[in-house]
Formats: structure tokens, sequence, C-alpha cells
């Protein structure tokens, strides 16, 4: 989205916090007001009246309400202070409380501000201290309260299963709509997936845990042109689940990336397809997209202890040898980091391997090396070279095998060959009308970006409940057929701490410690509290969340 693309949805999603529809004209110079209030402006009683005359304007449609938001600048922290010079005679000093609201508010009997109101703004903001406003800090949050207003209404929005672009005057409509044939299996939550005669593109991948944090390949996806388009996760297991055990849940979060590299979040794979995957579909348009892989945490965790079993990596006869158990382990190994499923390792792939076992990249001279000691096809290293490389690091160390399991470990194997703590996956991408190209981007944590979806998504997926004897912090709490979550909203500019107690819930493991948790949420922001699954898979589950009121404590950040 190109910074126009993005102001003209900023207007719209302003315009919509005003109307229903840009069907509907704004009718008054209030709802003028008010719509630019919400796309972050500032419009003053003068260019109101300029704009709206009582006795000749009836209505101001949408594409006039954009005309003259583009006659009005955007707000910066330099307009007020400025504003606050010219009313209080400084910027960055303290004015008396009193003062303060008799000169904001006035004497009008009828003004528009109450000192209730005025009040409100100040307790809220937080910017009263021994009886005088931080008018430096309160220029901060004003310019915070602009920017959060924008978002605010972009993020309603979104939230709409559609867009429109009419109005009275011009009656233009442009809708995207969900594929059909998304009738859902009774009572299973399942959908069954028909992409016979779609062009694919996939690609495997893993995540693994690496010291508390979870790390998976991301990728950059392409597409030529408008349809609808698949995106689908599927997780694989090299090893036999324990009986009524899940695979580790396996999900991906699609976001649309600009010309200047800025990513919105568009959607993630919420439905589960009858072969246990889980995939989003929509109609796509041309563009560039980034799909980032996500686990809750619940099954792919920190082992508590070692396996008490173990494999031999070398044995030791008249030569160093690999044993045959560790050669299966390393055949496992090729397979999942050959991404591209050719049965090769490519450079990109081999690096990525690399990077992973070492923390280093592959040089290229090291590569040089690589092509010309190890068995290699039109320049890629084949399993056999994979095995010989490491039967020469065997050779190399003596029979010594500790730097070998070094590589094993970070590829979340333990001491019996087992991959306990890392969680491999395909990812395809499906087009009705093009060949979509899909790219690995690299081997990294989702970080912010990826959390504020995860978020995101919990919270247009579930009702707010204001938490008992808090009014300013509010509980999300979704659960689906196969997946239970629970986020906790903190409107207040201090930060709270909550405890939120699940651990009456049945069947059910979380991505806690402990089903009964107290998480810390910084003012104006949420958190995830509690990711849940069911612990034996087939079996009933049920979800009892308590954040009672006697569970909280505010602290001043």
């Amino acid at each position: 989205m190109d910074i126009e693309e993005s102001r003209q949805k900023e207007l719209l999603a302003a315009y919509l916090c005003v109307k229903p529809s840009v069907a509907e004209d704004l009718c008054s110079a209030e709802e003028v007001k008010r719509a630019l209030q919400y796309a972050g402006l500032s419009p003053t009683p003068a260019f109101l009246a300029q704009h709206w005359q009582e006795d000749t304007t009836e209505s101001v449609t949408f594409e006039h309400f954009c005309g003259l938001a583009e006659q009005l600048p955007d707000i910066s922290i330099d307009d007020i202070e400025a504003l606050f010079m010219k009313v209080f005679g400084t910027a960055d000093g303290k004015v008396e409380e009193d003062d303060f609201k008799r000169l904001v508010g006035g004497d009008e009997p009828e003004r528009e501000l109450s000192d209730a109101d005025l009040n409100y703004i100040l307790q809220e903001a937080n910017v009263v201290s021994s009886g005088s406003v931080d008018c430096s800090k309160l220029c901060k949050v004003i310019l915070h309260t602009v920017n959060e207003m924008k978002q605010l209404s972009v993020q309603r929005l979104e939230e709409r299963s559609h867009y429109q672009r009419i109005n009275s005057k011009t009656f233009t409509r442009k809708k995207r709509e969900k594929f059909a044939n998304q009738d859902a299996s009774s009572g299973t939550g399942q959908s069954t997936l028909d992409l016979e005669g779609w062009n694919e593109a996939d690609l495997k991948g893993c995540f693994y845990l690496d010291k508390g944090s979870i790390l998976a390949h991301q990728y950059s996806m392409e597409v030529s042109c408008l349809g609808p388009t698949v995106v689908r996760m599927k997780p694989k297991s090299y090893m036999k689940q324990e009986a009524g055990r899940g695979p580790v849940d396996t999900l991906s979060y699609i976001f649309r990336e600009s010309h200047e590299g800025m990513r919105n979040y568009i959607g993630y794979t919420d439905q589960r397809d009858s072969d246990g995957s889980y995939f989003w579909r929509d109609t796509l348009k041309e563009g560039r997209y980034v799909v980032i892989p996500y686990t809750s945490g619940c099954r792919l965790r920190e082992r508590l202890q070692e396996s008490e079993a173990t494999i031999e990596l070398v044995e030791r006869q008249s030569k160093v040898q690999l044993t045959p158990e560790f050669r299966l382990v390393l055949e496992e190994i090729f397979d999942q980091v050959d991404l591209d499923s050719n049965g090769r390792l490519s450079r990109e792939e081999f690096n990525l391997y690399n990077w992973r076992t070492s923390g280093e990249e592959v040089q290229d001279d090291e590569w040089a090396v690589v092509q010309a000691n190890f068995d290699v096809q039109d320049g890629e290293l084949t399993l056999n070279g994979f095995l010989a490389l490491h039967q020469l690091e065997a050779e190399d160390n003596g029979g010594d095998s500790e730097d070998l399991w070094v590589s094993l470990d970070a590829m979340g194997y333990n001491r019996a060959g087992r991959q306990d703590q890392a969680a491999p996956f395909t990812l395809s991408v499906f087009s009705q009308v093009c060949q979509p190209t899909l790219q690995v981007s690299g081997l990294k944590s989702g970080g912010l970006l990826l959390d504020k979806a995860v978020v995101r998504s919990i919270m247009e997926n579930a009702d707010p409940v204001k938490i008992k004897n808090m009014i300013d912090l509010i509980k999300y709490e979704y659960v689906g057929d196969h997946r239970a979550s629970v986020v906790v909203q903190n409107k207040a500019h201090s930060k709270v701490t909550v405890r939120v107690d699940c651990s009456q819930s049945l069947n059910v493991i979380t991505n806690r410690p402990s089903l009964d948790w107290t998480v810390e949420v910084a003012g104006k922001s949420a958190i995830i509290a509690h990711q849940l699954l069911p612990s034996r898979m087939g079996e009933n589950w049920t979800v009892v969340c308590d954040t009672a009121g006697d569970n909280l404590s505010e602290e001043e950040e």
C-alpha cells in the first residue's frame, strides 16, 4: 500500500466512524468535524464555517470530505506546542490546574467541555502533579491520542466484512467477497478443500526453540493477478505421536507488503481441513505478501529433562564411522532443510542449515570447497554429499561426537535421536488464476509484527468483557473447536498485573508454565494471557477463565 492509498484508507475509515457507509452523506457541520477529527485532523471553527454554510450547504459527500481533508495540515508536536505557548504562555513548563481549566473551558455556561470532562481528560492523560498540569507531557499525550484515533478508525474499517465506495452522487461499488463453498462439516469446525486444477507453490520449513523464543522460516509470496488464493500450513512429524497427543499447532499469518516495505496484516490460517492442516482463503490482488508461521508454544516447549536413552553417533572400528542411527537422523535433517523438496541442497538451503547449527554464514570460498570435495548435482549438495560432509567432520574430530551433538541440539534433537524441540511443517500457496511464487526470506523470530497480529486476530474473534472492578481492563476470550486464547487489554496509562486463572479448565494445556498465571500489561496495550489447546485429542475439553477483581493490582509506570 503506497502513501496515497494508505491515506485514502484512513479517510475512508474516519468517514465510516460517523456514517454506516459512504452511500450516506455527512448532514451537519458537527458530522464533518467529527469525521475530520477521526482522520487525525483539527478543523477550526473558521474552517468549518467556510465550508459548511447553514443557508446553502445541505450535505457533504465522501469525495467532498476527502477534498476538505487535503486542505488541512497534519498535526505535529510543533503545532501543539505553538498553541500551548499562545494559550498558556508556556509549552514545556507547568500550569496551575485551576488556570488550565479556566483557560481551556472558558466561563460560558454552555461551553463545549465541562469541569467533569476536563477532570476526566486530565486523569486519563496522567499529567497532573501537585496541583499543576505538565504541558510538555500533555503535548505528547495529545499527539499520541491523534495517532491512536486514526489507528482506531482504520481498525474499525478492517473489521468490516467488505469495503464500499458508494455515495449519493456516483453510486459505484467495489466489494471484497469470500469464496463460495465455505461450509464447515457439522459439529467439527472442519472444511474439505477442493483444489484440483489450482496452481500451487510449496516450501518446507520448521519451528525451532531458541533460548526461550521460537524461530521459524519466513516467506515472501507473490501473486501476479487478482483471484482466489489459499494459504495452507500442514505439520510434519518424523516420529510417532504419543497416543492422544496431537501434533504441534501450526498456523501462519499473512501480511501485504507495500513498495516501501510496510506490512499490513490481512488474515491467518484459521480454518481446519479434514487432513489436520490449517488454511486461509480469500481473493488477493496482485502484489507481494509476507507469510510468517506461528505456533502457540503449548506443545512445542522446552524439555524438562534430557532423555535417559541415548544413541551413539560415531563408532570406531578400523576407522571412524557414522552409526546407522545417526545416519537416519541426518537423512531426516536433510529432508527438512531441503526446503523445495528437489532432493538436493542449494547454497541458500545449506546456508540456513549452517547458520542454524553454527551461527555463521557460508562464505564463497567455503561453498567452493563443498562443491569441489562432495557429491553435488547441478551445483547443489546431494544426500550422499551431506552424509560425507558429516563423516569428514567426525574424522577430523578423531571420533569425538561433541560437535556433532551441538548440531543435533540446534536442530531440536534429544539424546535419543528424537526431534522434540523443533516442529517441521509444509507451507503451500494455491491460486485459481495464476502461478504464485514462494521464497524463503529468512529464519528468525516473528517479532513485534507477529505478536501484534496474533493479539489482533484474537480480539477480532472474541467479545470484549470488562474485568470486574477494573474499568480500564478488558478480557477477550476466544474458544474455537481446536484452540482457545485469552487476551487482556489495558486502556489505562499505568501498567497492571492481572491474575488469569484457567486451572478449572478440563483437558487443557497452556503455553504458560501454569494454568494459573499472572501477566503484566503495560499501559495502552494488550497481551496474550493464555494460549490453550486440548491436552488429549479426541476428548471433550472445557475452558474456564477467572480474572476476579481481587486478583488485580495497579502500578504506576
